[in-house]
């Protein structure tokens, strides 16, 4: 049974046609064997068997998305992108919009998207969702690097500008895969410094 209902927020969407856009856009669903689950104002859900697609319209960020659930987890398309063509995944932007005309564009290109990349996890693949997770994985390590040394680096660079050099080779070695060629040579400078 399709639930159909309106979601009240702050800004009236009833112009923009979202179920009906999506309806249109989607439909490639249907011939593969998705139902439509759930229908309201600013989402649409699709099953087949465990799988789940949602297309959404952000409510504040007017952002248009579409994500694939399977055993018990969400992907978004860009993680499915990603798994796919790392190069397209970092030219992919989700399409922002309050106008019609927006609405129907990016769902075509999500539509579109979806049918390039995301076909080993519209089927439930398990592989194509282990590979997936291992990505998750080491996207997340590598975020996690990245954060520390957005943390470090001025850090590990003031202690070399005051000659503590022990400090210094401990902080840029924390976050040796992301130093710079100049601050690897001062990693260099600090360890021999620090020996002597």
């Amino acid at each position: 049974m399709i639930r159909v209902m309106s979601i009240m927020d702050t800004s009236d969407r009833s112009s923009l046609d979202f179920v009906r856009h999506t309806r249109r856009a989607f439909e490639f669903l249907g011939e593969l064997g998705f139902s439509e689950i759930e229908a309201l104002s600013t989402l649409v859900r699709y099953r087949k068997f465990s799988v789940e697609v949602d297309v959404y319209h952000g409510r504040q960020s007017y952002e248009i998305g579409v994500g694939v659930t399977a055993f018990g987890t969400r992907y978004p398309i860009s993680e499915i992108i990603r798994a796919e063509d790392p190069e397209a995944e970092k030219r992919f932007r989700y399409p922002a919009t309050t106008t019609p005309e927006g609405v129907v564009a990016g769902l075509d290109k999500l539509s579109a998207l979806l049918k390039r990349y995301g076909r080993l996890a519209l089927d439930g693949d398990p592989q194509f969702f282990s590979k997936l997770e291992d990505q998750r994985t080491v996207w997340a390590k590598e975020y996690a690097l990245d954060v520390l040394a957005r943390q470090l680096r001025p850090k590990a660079n003031e202690a070399f500008r005051k000659r503590d050099y022990a400090t210094a080779a401990d902080l840029y070695s924390r976050i040796l895969k992301r130093l710079s060629p100049a601050e690897l040579k001062k990693l260099d400078i600090a360890e021999d410094r620090r020996k002597g």
